[in-house]
């Protein structure tokens, strides 16, 4: 069975009936007022208006059946379908041309079109053409129903003469009935001054509602066999019917042009589909683009890339116009139903392109390769359309299939971009991507401090020490409750690396194969504080040097903290314990030497004195300095050698 796309005409009638779910409300109605009239005087008119892919067409086919079948009307009312592009009709005589030929052709009016023919060279040509086929009409006891797509086509080609003898005509003559589509409103219907004006009965084909859309979604599933997916999403998850109605625009083309790429969890085939169609509707989207004045072309550029409603005020920024002109041009433009105003309650109303697969279509071709805005509308409709599992899924589909190379880098690229701009992005999901083994998805995801230190916790426990390390190194500043969590996964991890963390560092830059255990442990405390990177310490050439400088700026921060007392007393009581937690753990696993190598290493040049670490922490210092030689700490003033006593009681506990 054929979709809903272009040629809906082309469409075997039984197929068209069974697909025709929506707009049944304005066919209901126009089939009920052509079943209850007799014409036996002219009758009320009809213009259908609706964007390109709101259904006229297939609206206008679907009342050409309804005729057909309807047992009050098949024997008397012919309907006439005439096609979008009507390019053999210039002139008004065009039309009963045309009409004739069909009526010969498939009514059974044998040599109609040779009785008109002859009369052709005839100044009156098309008052003869209108006669004849209106005598002919009468002896068959049979009236006419024109069905003229895109009537706005032929109402340019004729000229303001024509315009009111076919006015005349559809007031006068009885055997006659129009109805019409347009994608616009048409100025000759607008203008009171024009010939046409409010003639026509009106019937906008807006966006679908949510009833419509789901009945179109349903139809569409049992198309492309998801119909059982569809029927589970209406009943469970309502909002992404919601999401599709609101980035299709409720345009039913739109929706079936999409439907397979939204609800289609293989990336590969759904990109392919998408750039086809993309593809196919380029030559209109172009055109129509080309024929807007330069201002407008302007003004549109900026309010498809924006995507969501854009204000005049972001406008003025964008395109550097005054905010005069522009409000002239979104008129002008909204009119043309181009653009769509969306009101607020201030005078401040917000604008975006009204079809929105056509603002699809420009981010795809005009967004720049690696910008997100290209990939924004899909962005949106993921958000919306699927659940957090879901996502998770889709993103792990994805990965699977990158890292098999089933997918382009094309490809690749589109869905990097849609999954890392996802507003709710979970860790979880984020980490699918992180831990790839694709270098390219690792470098697009970015991840905060605490997610990075997050990051870093979950390798530890599962003691992949080496990617702990390189999510720390990415830490730009950690809290100082979290360097404490950071020393405890080092601290904790101690008995696996004391022997082998030489081995990871080296993983991480080659040129950290010199250092010794105790550096290698000092080290990793001295990144947790997030001053200088493995890179900056390089920098300085020599590893001891490098050691004391660090030890340097950590001590002269923590001297800092206390002289000035701009942190409360419990963060300065967190750094201590930090301290005291690290050395204990150092001191526990019978590295005195290296603990006392810590407390002596540390100190700070302030106002040209040098203050070390006994300077500021006295009983921490001896604590560590006489941690295997107690006696020495009852020599000490009294006032220390109580609390130095404690404290190495406590790292005996």
């Amino acid at each position: 069975m054929n979709t809903f796309l272009y040629n809906p005409d082309r469409k075997t009638k039984g197929e068209l009936i069974a697909e025709f779910v929506v707009r049944t409300e304005v066919y209901d109605d126009i089939m009920q007022d052509l079943e209850t009239s007799t014409m036996q005087h002219p009758e009320q008119h009809y213009l259908l208006v609706g964007q390109r892919g709101a259904g006229k067409t297939t609206l206008l086919n679907r009342i050409k059946y309804g005729i057909e079948d309807s047992a009050k009307l098949k024997n008397w009312v012919i309907p006439v379908l005439f096609s979008e592009e009507q390019y053999n009709v210039s002139e008004l005589a065009n039309l009963w041309e045309n009409v004739c030929q069909y009526l010969e052709d498939y009514q059974g009016f044998d040599n109609l079109y040779a009785d008109i023919e002859m009369h052709i060279s005839k100044k009156n040509f098309e008052e003869i053409c209108l006669d004849i086929l209106e005598k002919r009409l009468a002896e068959k006891n049979k009236k006419l129903v024109l069905l003229i797509d895109n009537i706005g086509d032929l109402l340019r080609k004729l000229d303001d003469i024509e315009i009111r003898r076919l006015r005349e005509i559809l007031q006068t003559k009885e055997f006659i009935r129009v109805i019409a589509g347009s994608p616009f409103y048409l100025e000759s219907i607008l203008d009171y001054q024009q010939p046409l004006f409010e003639f026509f009965k009106v019937m906008r084909l807006d966006g679908l509602n949510k009833q419509e859309t789901e009945n179109l979604l349903l139809k569409l599933g049992e198309i492309h066999s998801e119909k059982e997916k569809i029927e589970r999403i209406i009943k469970e998850t309502p909002q992404r019917i919601e999401a599709m109605r609101t980035l299709t625009g409720g345009v039913p083309r739109t929706m079936a042009l999409l439907f397979r790429i939204f609800i289609d969890n293989e990336h590969s085939n759904s990109i392919k589909d998408l750039e086809k169609i993309l593809d196919a509707v380029t030559p209109l989207y172009k055109h129509r683009m080309d024929d807007l004045p330069k201002q407008q072309q302007k003004i549109v550029d900026a309010v498809a890339r924006k995507w969501d409603a854009i204000s005049v005020k972001e406008l003025k920024e964008k395109v550097r116009l005054e905010s005069k002109i522009i409000s002239a041009q979104l008129r002008q433009l909204e009119k043309n139903q181009i653009i769509e105003k969306k009101t607020t309650d201030t005078k401040n109303h917000l604008y975006l392109l009204k079809e929105r697969f056509w603002n699809i279509w420009f981010l795809m071709r005009y967004g720049r390769k690696d910008d997100k805005e290209r990939v924004i509308w899909l962005v949106r409709f993921l958000e919306s359309w699927c659940d957090n599992d879901e996502i998770t899924k889709r993103i792990a589909a994805f990965v699977t299939q990158v890292e098999k190379g089933q997918m382009s880098l094309e490809e690749t690229n589109l869905f990097s971009n849609v999954y890392t701009s996802l507003s709710n992005l979970k860790f979880s999901q984020k980490m699918i991507l992180r831990e790839s083994n694709v270098e390219y998805l690792t470098n697009k995801v970015k991840l905060s401090d605490e997610e990075l230190f997050e990051a870093a916790e979950k390798m530890f426990r599962k003691s992949d020490f080496k990617s702990g390390i390189k999510y720390l190194y990415e830490v730009n500043n950690l809290t100082v409750e979290s360097k404490l969590k950071v020393v405890s996964l080092f601290v904790e991890a101690i008995p696996q690396m004391h022997n082998n963390v030489f081995l990871f560092i080296n993983d991480v830059d080659p040129a950290f194969k010199t250092l010794n255990a105790f550096h290698q442990i000092n080290l990793l405390l001295l990144l947790t504080e997030g001053f200088v990177s493995f890179k900056t310490i390089l920098e300085h050439g020599n590893i001891e040097d490098s050691l004391k400088l660090l030890g340097s700026q950590i001590q002269l921060s923590i001297f800092t903290v206390e002289k000035s007392m701009n942190i409360t007393g419990t963060n300065f009581e967190v750094e201590i314990n930090m301290l005291s937690f690290y050395l204990k753990n150092i001191l526990m696993k019978n590295l005195v030497e290296s603990a006392k190598r810590v407390v002596n290493s540390f100190y700070a040049e302030v106002d040209g004195k040098t203050i070390h670490f006994k300077d500021v922490f006295k009983p921490l210092f001896y604590a560590v300095e006489y941690f295997d030689a107690p006696e020495k700490i009852q020599n000490l003033p009294s006032e220390i050698a109580g609390v130095t006593f404690e404290i190495r009681n406590s790292f005996l506990k």
